[in-house]
């Protein structure tokens, strides 16, 4: 909720409703049309991408982690499967907070996020 505060970032992905149940929650957000993730975007481009198109998508990325961790949240799994591309227009979105942590000022001590 917390990434999604204050003026629509559109490299952030919308969070649009979501239900607290007491074992699992229901997240509905909004659905980027077309779009695929970074991942199966680059295996569309044989597996790598140019510079000129890897600095646009660094570009969005990275202001899109900056706006979250000004909002207060720190993203902790940024990775090809959590960056959706629309092949059409080249925005891309930074989704799935599920690993997120609030930013403090202190050090991390425990791993969130997918191991390598």
């Amino acid at each position: 909720m917390m990434a999604n505060e204050g003026r629509q970032v559109p490299e952030i992905i919308k969070l649009l409703d979501w239900v607290d149940n007491t074992d699992h929650y229901f997240v509905v957000m909004e659905r980027s049309f077309p779009c695929m993730d970074l991942s199966s975007f680059m295996k569309l481009h044989g597996g790598i991408l140019d510079e000129q198109t890897a600095r646009h998508v660094m570009r969005q990325v990275i202001h899109a982690a900056q706006i979250s961790c000004k909002r207060g949240v720190l993203h902790l799994d940024i990775k090809l499967e959590n960056l959706l591309v629309n092949h059409k227009t080249m925005e891309v979105k930074l989704t799935d907070f599920g690993c997120g942590a609030l930013m403090k000022k202190t050090a991390f001590k425990v791993f969130s996020g997918t191991e390598l």
